[in-house]
């Protein structure tokens, strides 16, 4: 079972949310409670680690604001946790206090990869003239394959249990092309938090 050394380790080593252009979404693709958990947490601190604070900030600001939005106490952990790199023991328990937490929310980016998606290319009829008559003019025009890339993160929510020490619940959610931060934020925080909440953990 996980402990707070490994939640302390996981801040130290999260990798940076990746910036992409198009249009976000965002899916839960697996989750996983402690059955030995019981009752929703009622003070969430979220840790979200970047390289850019700003991204950082973007993040525990949005995702904070979705929890309470559901009926959740939240705090982003910059305010009480501002550094960055690997943390002791006592600092982390300072900041958990600090922001009256009974649960901390850590992100974990597994993998970003890019998928390719490739419709067919076509013979389409050439185009003379006015109205339907028009397409009779005996030629074809070749329409090229329409190849459109896209980037995928798997992104890691884990949920700890400051009184027991362990995680209570965690999941993974598919996030396809990401926006930005804020519009990642937003998609991930829908979908993770209607999940958490059929879970019984908020």
């Amino acid at each position: 079972m996980r402990s707070r050394s490994y939640f302390r380790n996981t801040i130290a080593t999260l990798a940076a949310l990746v910036v992409v252009f198009g249009c976000s979404t965002a899916a839960v693709k697996d989750t996983w409670k402690d059955p030995a958990h019981a009752g929703a947490f009622k003070q969430i601190l979220v840790v979200g680690v970047s390289k850019s604070d700003s991204s950082r900030r973007v993040f525990e600001d949005g995702f904070s604001a979705a929890l309470r939005a559901s009926g959740t106490g939240a705090s982003p952990s910059y305010a009480v946790l501002p550094e960055t790199g690997q943390v002791s023991n006592e600092r982390l328990d300072e900041a958990v206090k600090k922001a009256g937490a009974d649960a901390v929310l850590v992100t974990r980016l597994l993998r970003v990869k890019k998928d390719v998606n490739v419709s067919p290319g076509y013979m389409a009829p050439g185009f003379y003239g006015r109205g339907y008559r028009g397409f009779y003019g005996g030629a074809y025009m070749a329409m090229p394959p329409d190849v459109n890339v896209y980037e995928i993160m798997t992104i890691e929510l884990t949920l700890f249990n400051m009184k027991t020490d362990k995680p209570a619940w965690s999941g993974t959610s598919e996030v396809t092309e990401p926006g930005s931060v804020a519009k990642a934020t937003e998609d991930l925080a829908k979908v993770m938090i209607a999940k958490m909440k059929a879970d019984g953990v908020i």
